[in-house]
């Protein structure tokens, strides 16, 4: 029981990690089009200008110096500004719910960028170019139409936690066991139907989420997961002897059927 406290705490302290709702006292923030246009810009972290679908110009754009976090979410603008891909130094970008068909080049934060969420897009392929944000530690593709990963995004060595979450993904992406230091991994409402035997070796992962998926068996040798604090399994076609197996084989881990 205490185990299942401890992983529903931490997860509600993951949740909101990214909050951006809110105005942190002491970290200098603009929250919409007007707030950054009066705004001493060479001053600001954070430019949050989710739902707000004014126009943003270079103008406002320029003399980010100091800015560290940027998102453009909900803003009905498919493309990402060029005037933003401009912007130097983000480490985290979110442009979810826009629209967006292609992921454009963000190289120019290739050394910075460690968080990136594009969710509820219309993603349909992954470019090569994504493999040039090595300092990425957390990337988040849920809602799109993503049907496999490019080999190239092996660079990312760094990637600590990465979402698919309802997309077209018909296998786990062979390119997810290069990524040795990944801790989670979620890919709920997929058409996967398998788990690889090299996922439950991979070392470092703590929680695993394949929810809604066609999984029905997993490797016969779950020995791997047995450091695992979450493994989600809801909705699969799992049989109840399936079940006993499992829980048997993971009896410290928290899981759900």
């Amino acid at each position: 029981m205490n185990k299942w406290i401890t992983v529903f705490a931490a997860a509600l302290a993951c949740a909101g990690c990214f909050d951006n709702k809110g105005k942190p006292e002491d970290v200098p923030t603009a929250i919409g089009i007007k707030a950054l246009a009066s705004a001493d810009r060479a001053q600001l972290v954070r430019v949050i200008l989710r739902g707000d679908r004014a126009g943003v110009t270079a103008d406002m754009l320029s003399g980010l110096d100091s800015v560290k976090m940027m998102d453009l979410s909900e803003r009905a603008t498919p493309a990402v500004p060029p005037e933003v891909l401009k912007v130097k130094g983000l480490k985290e970008f979110y442009f979810a719910s826009n629209g967006m068909t292609a992921i454009p080049d963000f190289s120019a934060w290739a050394d910075t960028l460690d968080y990136l969420n594009l969710d509820n897009n219309k993603i349909e392929s992954v470019p090569e170019t994504l493999s040039k944000l090595t300092k990425l530690k957390w990337l988040r593709l849920n809602g799109n139409r993503i049907k496999e990963l490019p080999a190239s995004l092996t660079a990312l060595k760094d990637l600590r936690r990465i979402y698919l979450k309802r997309n077209a993904l018909q296998a786990v992406p062979e390119v997810v066991r290069e990524w040795t230091a990944l801790e989670d991994i979620s890919l709920d409402g997929n058409q996967i139907s398998s788990v690889p035997g090299w996922l439950v070796s991979m070392p470092r992962l703590r929680a695993v989420s394949l929810n809604d998926t066609r999984v029905s068996k997993l490797p016969d040798d779950l020995s791997g997961w047995k450091d695992l604090d979450m493994l989600s399994l809801g909705s699969c076609p799992i049989s109840k002897e399936e079940m006993q197996r499992i829980r048997k084989a993971l009896p410290d881990v928290a899981i759900v059927f």
